[in-house]
């Protein structure tokens, strides 16, 4: 006999989803910000963007000193952690509804994209 799923069986798959598809959102849509708001902040100064990079111990300092390329650095960092930042509330969630296969596989995951990003640093 086959089940059907019913509305109360989905509800904690849209919840999850939705909380989710948030952060990836909103992540992005911040990101965004920042970056076009180091490109108008570096126009109304009359700078151009800047072709390099900054190091990542440089841009709290220039950000402080408000710096445009910095603002634009930050905002691809943030672009960078937002899948990061989605994958830690779909853990959370997970736990939260004791699905301890998809915790667990969600887990891995974290690891594998932390150690990435400290090999990338380093």
């Amino acid at each position: 006999m086959e089940h059907s799923a019913t509305p109360e069986d989905e509800q904690p798959d849209l919840t999850t989803y939705g909380r989710v598809g948030f952060c990836l959102l909103y992540g992005l849509l911040f990101s965004i910000a920042v970056m076009l708001a180091g490109l108008l902040y570096g126009a109304l100064q009359g700078r151009s963007a800047s072709a390099h990079v900054l190091p990542l111990d440089k841009i709290p300092a220039r950000l402080g000193s408000l710096d445009p390329s910095a603002l634009l650095d930050l905002g691809i960092l943030l672009l960078f952690a937002t899948p990061l930042a989605g994958v830690v509330v779909a853990f959370e969630e997970f736990l939260r509804l004791r699905d301890l296969a998809f915790a667990l596989i969600t887990l891995v995951l974290l690891i594998l994209l932390l150690a990435g990003f400290i090999v990338a640093f380093h």
